[in-house]
């Protein structure tokens, strides 16, 4: 279905066509208006006039002559049957007004009775046409073009001040948010009329640009540098737990440590995963997710023992996606995690479906209020005894809007939460 052009230029081109239209319409019934009165009223009420003027006369002199100019010819009839010969068309004319046929023509017949006499007074009004040609529908028409001129100037004018807004929406429409350096438009192209309010507009558009693209590129280089930064200290603190693990084996304090390690460790990966997918294109892979689930299961288990909460998966079907694998283990991993530290016993399943994957916990679930403050960073739900700083979710949230995955998350509380993540139907994949 093609698209329906709705921007402003269009819009302003139909207001204009519309105008266009009206005014004509306008113009046409005002001339045919006119047409009408120099009819009915002027030519008319003159034509009634000249039958009274030639009645006063004829009172006093029947001999008068009739009325025999270049527009008007006046014939007689007299009540002894003598008086002028009347055309054969004329004879079953009533008094009144009628236009009749006469020799190719079809003048205005006005026929009036005085006693036994009637008056057949015959007015030719093409001149008086060509007069009201002359001096109304001219005038009329020369009016129509300078409006329809006026308006032409005013639809271009109006064209050149939009124009540089049109070009400026296009070039926002049309850039690329994968990378805000190449989606920067170039603000240089837009011609404007200096001081204008266009010229205003770009150049605070600009400055915004400007601002926004230092202020990614600081949030950039800080994750980069803080999540490499940390990695040194927390494979220190590794090296050192294994030794300690070595030297007092079973000690819960040291297992919490190694836990909180791995979260770390977890987190780090992620943040830089974001910061490099958001500057290049991570590379896609056909990956088989009931393989990936099974093994995220199995790393997890000795978190899910020490917090005596089953893990377990199910595989209802074979689902097979094209995606980057680290980023799909990463969201499963938090969601995953995220569900343990949250049930303090119970169970939590991760469930694999024709094309979704489900992690569904017994914890203590969440209020409704609650959830939606739950995506944000660094709000955290009540009832974990883990510690931690609330972006599991907000991470999930977005790299599942970088990669088009359907985030839904229902809960109950005192009956657990069920966490879905649905895949586009063009992400997934039936042959090797």
């Amino acid at each position: 279905m093609p698209h329906r052009r709705s921007g402003v230029q269009h819009r302003l081109t139909r207001v204009y066509l519309m105008q266009v239209v009206l005014i004509s319409l306008a113009t046409v019934f005002g001339v045919m208006a006119t047409a009408k009165i120099v009819e009915h009223v002027l030519v008319k009420q003159a034509l009634k006039r000249e039958a009274e003027h030639f009645w006063a006369i004829y009172e006093t002199d029947p001999e008068f002559a009739r009325p025999d100019t270049r527009h008007m010819l006046g014939l007689l009839t007299q009540p002894d049957g003598s008086g002028d010969p009347i055309p054969d068309s004329f004879q079953p004319l009533t008094p009144g007004y009628h236009r009749v046929d006469l020799a190719g023509d079809r003048p205005i017949v006005f026929v009036e009775d005085f006693d036994d006499a009637r008056l057949y007074l015959i007015f030719d009004e093409r001149r008086v046409a060509a007069l009201a040609l002359v001096f109304g529908v001219l005038p009329l028409t020369g009016v129509l073009l300078v409006i329809y001129l006026m308006s032409f100037i005013t639809w271009r004018k109006s064209r050149q001040l939009m124009s540089p807004l049109v070009q400026l929406a296009e070039m926002l429409r049309g850039a690329p948010i994968t990378d805000p350096r190449a989606a920067r438009p170039e603000f240089d192209l837009i011609e404007t009329e200096a001081d204008s309010e266009v010229a205003v507009l770009v150049a605070a558009l600009e400055a915004y640009a400007d601002r926004l693209l230092d202020f990614v590129e600081r949030e950039r280089q800080f994750t980069r540098d803080a999540s490499h930064e940390l990695r040194t200290p927390l494979a220190v603190i590794r090296a050192n737990l294994e030794l300690l693990g070595a030297r007092f084996p079973g000690v819960p304090s040291v297992q919490r440590i190694e836990d909180t390690v791995g979260d770390m460790e977890a987190l780090i990966a992620t943040l830089l995963l974001l910061a490099r997918s958001e500057h290049r294109q991570l590379p896609e892979e056909r990956l088989i997710v009931n393989d990936l689930v099974v093994n995220m299961v199995e790393r997890l288990q000795p978190l899910s023992t020490s917090k005596n909460v089953a893990l377990r998966s199910e595989q209802r079907s074979m689902l097979k996606l094209t995606a980057p694998e680290q980023v799909l283990s990463i969201v499963i991993t938090n969601l995953v995690r995220n569900a343990i530290n949250y049930t303090n016993s119970g169970s939590v399943e991760v469930i694999v479906g024709k094309n979704d994957v489900i992690v569904r916990d017994t914890g203590p679930g969440i209020n409704p209020d609650d959830l939606e403050r739950l995506l944000q960073p660094f709000e955290r739900g009540v009832g974990s005894q883990e510690g931690g700083h609330g972006l599991g979710l907000a991470i999930v949230q977005r790299l599942c809007e970088r990669f088009k995955w359907k985030l839904e998350v229902a809960s109950e509380v005192g009956h657990g939460t069920q966490v879905r993540i649905s895949f586009p139907a063009w992400q997934t994949w039936s042959k090797f």
